[in-house]
């Protein structure tokens, strides 16, 4: 008994050891204040109840709200989707709390609870009473998360590359101290596809509070979040869904994709020869 506890405490140690490595390599990381962030040209910011909302708002014609996935921001949106949606509608896409150029704040829990709060409150404050949800990864589930707890707020669904599991690339991060030594390593969360979508982002990890809000994230997905997603959310959704995936999709299997499409009841479709971003790959 006596040597277990002596294990307990040094493993507890070793890894209390690495959070503090991992957490002073993200304080040399992260310079910048998001109070002092100019909005993205093409985007603005809004004061809500909940925080300062960074998106952007364009075209004219049946709303369609766009959701990011990990660790991104409406600069991966901005590759070509906004620009083919908003032909025909008014396009409007936003940064999370603690993503892109919206608000970091040490009171948030960072996780699906608040972003979608947070949709539905840039939804209110932009008085859009109906909306169709097109969220790409986590922003899928997002999607139908708001769409199953606001009804009256979604008439379709749309996800990209979305499916109940985890990226294996987010696993390691999960651990205490490893997570925050990854991630002060990190410059952007997943691939870039332009000099604008590589500027957004790296600007964006230069903000302080961003990989905290994404170690909560990850971490709670593979807890509290993520739990709410074995049972019930997609059962629920009401509005018809539309599942999008890659056939080249190496984060979430288009295998994955379709079983979740069978729980909403949804179509699915597969796109020939992209990845996991075929929003950015083939908008």
């Amino acid at each position: 008994m006596r040597m277990f506890a002596y294990g307990i405490i040094m493993i507890t140690a070793l890894f209390g050891a690495l959070w503090a490595i991992g957490t002073a390599m993200i304080a040399r990381v992260e310079t910048l204040d998001w109070r002092n962030l100019a909005a993205d040209p093409s985007a603005k910011f809004v004061s809500t109840k909940l925080g300062r909302i960074h998106y952007t708002d364009v075209g004219i014609g049946p709303p369609i709200l766009l959701m990011h996935g990990s660790g991104r921001s409406i600069a991966d949106w901005q590759e070509g989707a906004i620009e083919q949606l908003a032909v025909k509608h008014r396009v409007i896409a936003f940064d999370y709390f603690g993503n892109g150029y919206s608000e970091r704040n040490s009171t948030f829990t960072y996780g699906y609870d608040l972003w979608v709060r947070e949709a539905v409150e840039l939804l209110h404050v932009l008085n859009i009473p109906r909306v169709t949800v097109v969220g790409h990864s986590v922003g899928g589930a997002l999607a139908c998360i708001l769409a199953a707890d606001y009804p009256n707020l979604v008439d379709h669904v749309v996800t990209i590359g979305t499916g109940m599991t985890i990226d294996l690339e987010q696993l390691l991060p999960i651990v205490p101290g490893i997570g925050e030594i990854v991630m002060a390593r990190t410059t952007s969360f997943g691939e870039t596809y332009s000099a604008h979508n590589r500027q957004a982002l790296d600007l964006a990890y230069r903000v302080k509070g961003t990989r905290a809000a994404v170690l909560t994230y990850m971490r709670r997905q593979v807890s509290v979040d993520g739990f709410r997603l074995l049972w019930g959310t997609f059962e629920d959704v009401k509005a018809p869904v539309l599942h999008i995936s890659g056939t080249l999709d190496k984060s979430i299997s288009p295998k994955i994709a379709r079983d979740l499409a069978k729980r909403t009841h949804g179509k699915f479709v597969a796109v020939e020869g992209v990845g996991h971003n075929v929003h950015i790959e083939a908008p």
